[in-house]
């Protein structure tokens, strides 16, 4: 953090005590923050995610604990809603971002609205826990937004085991 005036206060600070200045940042994406020491042990710094409602979810609580941080789930949600997020964020992959999934009846528009939660811009159509398809922006171009998602969605699914190593 750097102050306007240069100088380092004599005393701790609060929310209250800053205004905090929007400026460009040259990070472009947050997968482009790159939290390593410098000190070649392999760790980050860890990143703590203040306990507020619109900011700190499960999506939100997975992502900073993929990058070895920490979210705080407000107080003020319901017990257990809190105690599913936790399973959650823990039964996620530690490296890949967890699939939205939608069945095959819904709406190409309905899933449209879907896509900006992930990054990688897909959805896995999945009916009984099994995959039937992708759909990713490109399917929804010209068609009606009431078509249904299996009309257009791509079939050509592969699965891989869990566990396998990604060079094989």
């Amino acid at each position: 953090m750097e102050f306007l005036n240069r100088l380092q206060p004599a005393h701790d600070l609060t929310y209250s005590d800053v205004f905090m200045v929007p400026r460009r940042s040259d990070v472009t994406s947050r997968f482009d923050a790159d939290l390593s020491t410098q000190d070649g042990t392999g760790t980050t710094i860890p990143l703590v995610v203040a306990n507020m409602t619109a900011i700190s979810g499960r999506r939100m609580a997975e992502t900073i604990a993929r990058r070895g941080g920490i979210a705080i789930i407000p107080q003020d949600i319901p017990l257990d809603v809190v105690a599913a997020t936790v399973r959650q964020v823990k039964a996620a992959h530690t490296l890949y971002d967890t699939p939205v999934t939608v069945p095959p009846s819904m709406t190409v528009g309905e899933a449209l609205s879907l896509l900006p939660k992930r990054a990688h811009g897909a959805l896995l159509v999945v009916e009984d826990g099994r995959p039937l398809g992708v759909v990713t922006e490109r399917d929804g171009l010209e068609v009606d937004r009431f078509t249904q998602v299996h009309e257009v969605m791509s079939t050509d699914v592969r699965t891989v085991a869990a566990g396998l190593d990604p060079r094989d």
